[in-house]
């Protein structure tokens, strides 16, 4: 490449280190880093992605400078009619480093035979994902992006467009009394609160729940019973008794639900992502502190329990919830402006967008 730049594949620890170093935050504060655990998965094949991972990192001479992954998916090909290769991951310095890696991806699609590129996600867009086009100032947090300012033009000037524009949202906690039990039999509901113990058989009612529920959504694949666990990894050291909730109709189907957690962002930024032993005890020894934020990570209806205001009975008993555990503000990870149900879950609470966020499509010749 005539800017000194070359792109290779992680191929052994040493390069898998430089790509781990490159997602420590350098950005003030304000970016928070992939979880080391999931990126070390994708390296080793143990994460139940159904295609090959490749870990990419970009040098100048020898200094490893940008990274980004790259894969496949048939089930994101199937929903968006196209066959892609799919980028996430992304961190570069500068637009230089961004064409070294698009070059790349270009290079590798035509390999597969890929007729777009699509991203970032890592590794759907269900999953994480996504470039902030605004709200630069505001701090990323567990499961959202942050990216420099640049980072769109220089993606727009390689011919990528924007699709399925979003925000992620911030909401000071409500200190509200939650919903009545009266006002529960109404919807002919009661609120499952799942406990820390209760974790397993929370997720595997969570499965079928979320699936339904995000069926039409355009960004959403499926969750596989081992995708799901992957994704809640970790969950067991960020729950709070109050945060899981599963609403269950009279005959105990679950219709409904929200999931939030302790934000572990200051954590997983002083760690550079790892959570180890030393990073499990500052869990355990500082949960004051971590109690005071939190992140909404999903909520959802089955489509015959949409519109119905079960959601909203919900998100009131998270906000009292959160309110007794002393949390102060919820964020939430990205919501489709094309949805606006989940839009007035945010709203109806003096909820505010917090970074306008997109993904990117990129159509190639063939």
């Amino acid at each position: 490449m005539g800017s000194g730049l070359r792109v290779e594949q992680v191929a052994d620890e040493a390069g898998l280190d430089a790509f781990l170093r490159l997602g420590h935050d350098t950005h003030g504060g304000l970016a928070v880093p992939l979880p080391e655990r999931t990126v070390r998965s994708w390296f080793k094949g143990w994460h139940p992605h159904p295609h090959p991972i490749a870990l990419l990192v970009a040098r100048r001479g020898d200094e490893p400078v940008g990274r980004a992954v790259v894969h496949r998916d048939d089930r994101l090909d199937a929903r968006l009619g196209t066959r892609a290769l799919v980028f996430g991951a992304l961190v570069a310095p500068d637009a230089s480093v961004v064409d070294a890696l698009v070059d790349e991806f270009e290079a590798r699609a035509a390999g597969a035979g890929a007729t777009e590129l699509f991203g970032p996600a890592q590794l759907l867009p269900n999953q994480s994902g996504g470039v902030i086009t605004g709200g630069f100032e505001e701090r990323g947090f567990l499961d959202s992006a942050w990216n420099p300012p640049w980072l769109p033009d220089a993606l727009e000037a390689r011919g990528f467009e924007r699709w399925y524009e979003a925000d992620t949202w911030i909401v000071e906690v409500v200190d509200d009394d939650g919903p009545t039990e009266a006002e529960l039999d109404r919807a002919g509901i009661r609120i499952d609160e799942v406990t820390r113990f209760g974790l397993g058989r929370g997720l595997r009612a969570l499965l079928p729940l979320l699936n339904d529920s995000f069926a039409l959504l355009p960004t959403f694949t499926p969750y596989s019973r081992e995708e799901l666990r992957a994704q809640t990894d970790g969950l067991w050291w960020l729950h709070e008794e109050g945060l899981f909730l599963i609403a269950r109709d009279e005959q105990e189907e679950p219709v409904a639900f929200v999931l939030a957690v302790l934000d572990p962002s200051r954590v997983l930024q002083r760690s550079g992502g790892r959570i180890g032993a030393r990073e499990r005890w500052e869990l355990v020894t500082r949960r004051g502190a971590l109690r005071r934020e939190a992140v909404l990570v999903m909520q959802g209806a089955r489509p015959h329990a949409q519109g119905k205001g079960i959601v909203t009975l919900l998100s009131r008993r998270l906000h009292a919830n959160l309110a007794e555990l002393g949390c102060t503000t919820l964020r939430s990870t990205l919501v489709g402006r094309m949805n606006p149900g989940s839009v007035r879950q945010f709203t109806r609470f003096g909820g505010r967008p917090l970074h306008a966020t997109a993904y990117y499509r990129k159509a190639l010749e063939r």
